[in-house]
C-alpha cells in the first residue's frame, strides 16, 4: 500500500497506475516491433546495446559511483534548461556505452 492512495507495486508514490500502464504499453509495442526484427529475421544485432547488456553490472555500479564526477556530470549554466539536462546524460550514456565496447573488446566481463 502506498502512502498516498491505494497500492502501487512501484517504490516511488509520485508513479500512478495510469503512469505506469502507458509506459508498460510503450515498452510492450517497442518489444512486439523489435522481437521480430532482432530475433526472428535477424535483421539487426542490437548493436549498441548489446555491449552494455555484456557488462551490465559494471556499467551499473561505475555509473552510482562516479555519477557526480566530469565527464559524466557537469555544472550547469542554466538549471532550468532540459535541453543541458538531456545533453549531459546523453553524453553521460554515450561515454558508458564507449567504456562497455572497449571492455567488450578486452573480453572484460563481471559477472556474480
Amino acid at each position: 500500500v502506498s502512502e498516498n492512495e491505494g497500492f502501487i507495486p512501484i517504490n516511488k508514490n509520485l508513479w500512478s497506475i495510469s503512469y505506469v500502464t502507458t509506459l508498460s504499453s510503450f515498452a510492450f509495442f517497442i518489444l512486439l516491433i523489435l522481437y521480430p526484427i532482432v530475433d526472428v529475421k535477424g535483421l539487426w544485432t542490437g548493436t549498441p546495446f548489446f555491449y552494455p547488456g555484456m557488462n551490465s553490472i559494471l556499467v551499473y555500479v561505475g555509473h552510482e559511483v562516479f555519477e557526480n564526477y566530469f565527464p559524466f556530470q557537469w555544472k550547469l549554466q542554466d538549471n532550468q534548461s532540459h535541453k543541458e539536462h538531456l545533453t549531459q546524460n546523453i553524453v553521460a550514456t554515450a561515454i558508458w556505452v564507449l567504456i562497455a565496447y572497449i571492455l567488450y573488446k578486452k573480453k572484460v566481463f563481471w559477472k556474480i
